[in-house]
């Protein structure tokens, strides 16, 4: 009896073992497949990372160095600034102690000097010089 019973089981028993054998192959295949998706996946946004960090490093020292430009022109505007003021000041002191200066600041100026005083007090582009025939004066 059990012999029968061993006999007609081992086929069923055989074919269970060969299917769960075949689920599992194909469900390791599935699940290596999914691996190496994710392996990839991860790899890509590790490259994507990696040139995300290097524009952002591009991007810092761009800023340091217009940083350290603006840094340089508000030195030499202040020190513009300042020349100015010390300027302005000298010519008051002037006018205020020295009586032929004064009078001759009191007097009308020549029109060639007083349009070359306005066009100094106009704004202009940086780096602009004045030429010499805007002064209305010839140097002879």
């Amino acid at each position: 009896m059990i012999g029968r019973l061993l006999g007609s089981v081992t086929p069923w028993l055989l074919a269970v073992l060969i299917g769960l054998s075949v689920f599992q192959h194909q469900y390791m295949q599935r699940v290596a497949a999914e691996r190496d998706r994710a392996e990839m996946q991860a790899e890509h946004a590790n490259d994507r990372a990696e040139i995300l960090r290097r524009h952002q490093q591009f991007q810092r020292r761009q800023i340091q160095t217009l940083n350290d430009a603006l840094a340089e022109r508000d030195r030499a505007l202040t020190i513009i600034a300042d020349d100015i003021r010390a300027s302005t000041a000298a010519l008051e002191r002037l006018g205020e102690t020295d009586a032929e200066a004064r009078e001759w600041l009191d007097d009308d100026l020549p029109v060639g000097i007083a349009d070359w005083v306005r066009e100094l007090q106009t704004p202009r582009g940086v780096g602009s010089v004045p030429s010499a025939d805007s002064a209305g004066v010839s140097n002879q």
